[in-house]
């Protein structure tokens, strides 16, 4: 049921995650049962995996439950890097550095190779911060009108635009 699906955003470190994300699902009515457990194991070793990889003591997590088209413009992240994956729904569509340019430049007219990551891949994007002008040019898969949600997994680096920190107390 897409209103019970877990989505919020939380910045939390690794010692925390556990707790941060339990009290997540639960705020969004989340069901327990194998699915809920399973579901929740998941983005708790990709949340720490990049940590782990990025070297970084915290992560800005958001799940996002998406029956709109957000983010639909072709676009490069202005992020170091962000961890993207889709447990429902199309997932997140990609193009080719040597298409970059022309996605960029046409948008909803570009007709080009476009490519998607399947639902439950998971996607390691370099951002613009990386290096300028590189990154990743991405963008949601239009949805709007087809009555379909997708619950999208979003990991950041903590940044100045990150919520306070999760706090159990």
């Amino acid at each position: 049921e897409p209103g019970r699906l877990p989505r919020g955003r939380v910045l939390v470190r690794a010692a925390a995650l556990p707790g941060a994300l339990e009290a997540l699902f639960d705020a969004s009515g989340t069901p327990g049962g194998a699915a809920g457990e399973a579901l929740l194991e998941d983005v708790a070793l990709l949340a720490a995996a990049f940590m782990e990889t990025l070297a970084s003591a915290a992560v800005d997590l958001r799940l996002e439950a998406i029956a709109h088209d957000a983010c639909w413009k072709f676009h490069r992240d202005c992020v170091p890097a962000r961890l993207l994956t889709t447990y429902r729904g199309p997932g997140t569509e990609w193009v080719a550095p040597e298409d970059a340019a022309a996605a960029l430049a046409g948008q909803r007219s570009y007709g080009g190779p476009l490519h998607a990551l399947p639902r439950h891949a998971v996607g390691l994007f370099k951002g613009s911060r990386a290096r300028c002008g590189s990154g990743i040019v991405h963008r949601s898969p239009p949805i709007a009108g087809t009555r379909r949600t997708r619950l999208l997994l979003c990991l950041n680096l903590p940044s100045a635009a990150s919520p306070e920190p999760w706090d159990a107390s």
